[in-house]
């Protein structure tokens, strides 16, 4: 048991310097094309946080463990919204008024529900991957045009990012993607060698602790943005940007996979449907998501936590 715990630790800081190299990488490509900060944590910061997600689940369904890799990107998700938005909140406003941020809440909105469809069947079909597929495409699509609307960047500030993401960068992008695979590696055999010890379930194992650790680079992502006093627009991009990531990009991936959906989703799609409605409401009320709300959505990551391990 101890040797197992060393290596989910183990796992959890591969997972996690490997999200930082990739990271770095990418915030300073998404800087040279001139992204806005929004636009960066969404597409680039949100892609990277999602990275451990994607490894973890692709090497679950991989393994057999297709359990794992649901409860993974779903205990993500919750993760992601509840316990990091909610953390967030209660140290600065996260001001999310903005027209550009609610078009993400409702992108975000309508893949939760798509989400919840596809989880009340009894497995994942080629339907349902085709929907997730076809957000996808028309995300990136969304995002790609927003970001030719923000170029901002001076030729001089250009060059000098250039030289940034030279041979160096592009070294610490394949370092990053070799820590999450042999860390997403690790932590799959732990976590399911740690849950056969306890007589946990592989999913509540994924939805705690693994998912835990997956979204550990977004947790510390949004409490640095806080502690830098960074643009909020960072820190609500990220979370809403890995959140898309984790359905459209890394449950769409497993398609390929005979992936049995045997477990009733209703508590966790009635989480994360409700904070979606809530997130929509409180931006179309022009109030920022601060103590009250962040202390409601950190008191329901509890909840839903003593939920899954109670049971």
């Amino acid at each position: 048991m101890t040797l197992q715990v060393i290596l989910l630790v183990l796992a959890i800081v591969m997972l996690y310097f490997g999200a930082e190299f990739t990271l770095e990488a990418a915030e300073k490509i998404g800087v040279f094309f001139g992204m806005s900060p929004l636009v960066i944590g969404l597409l680039i910061v949100g892609f990277g946080t999602s990275l451990p997600e994607f490894f973890v689940s692709q090497l679950a369904c991989f393994r057999g463990e297709s359990p794992m890799a649901l409860g993974n990107i779903v205990g993500s998700n919750i993760a992601n919204l509840f316990l990091i938005m909610g953390l967030t909140g209660l140290f600065v406003p996260l001001h999310i008024a903005r027209k550009e941020i609610k078009i993400q809440f409702y992108f975000h909105i309508v893949l939760t529900c798509i989400l919840g469809i596809i989880l009340f069947q009894n497995r994942l079909y080629w339907w349902g991957t085709a929907l997730l597929v076809s957000f996808f495409a028309y995300y990136l699509w969304s995002t790609f045009s927003e970001m030719r609307k923000e170029r901002h960047l001076k030729n001089s500030d250009a060059t000098e990012i250039e030289h940034e993401i030279g041979p160096v960068m592009i070294m610490k992008l394949i370092i990053g993607f070799i820590l999450l695979y042999f860390g997403g590696e690790l932590l799959v055999s732990s976590g399911s060698q740690i849950g056969i010890m306890l007589g946990v379930s592989s999913y509540v194992i994924s939805a705690v602790f693994v998912a835990f650790g997956t979204s550990f680079p977004e947790l510390v992502t949004a409490l640095m943005a806080c502690v830098k006093k960074k643009n909020t627009d960072l820190i609500t991009g990220n979370i809403i940007g890995s959140n898309i990531f984790n359905v459209a990009f890394v449950f769409g991936s497993l398609g390929f996979y005979e992936i049995p959906i045997n477990k009733d989703y209703t508590l966790e799609m009635g989480f994360l449907i409700s904070a979606a409605v809530f997130l929509i409401a409180v931006a179309s009320m022009k109030k920022s998501f601060h103590r009250l709300s962040g202390l409601v959505f950190f008191g329901s990551y509890i909840a839903i936590v003593y939920q899954w391990v109670a049971a």
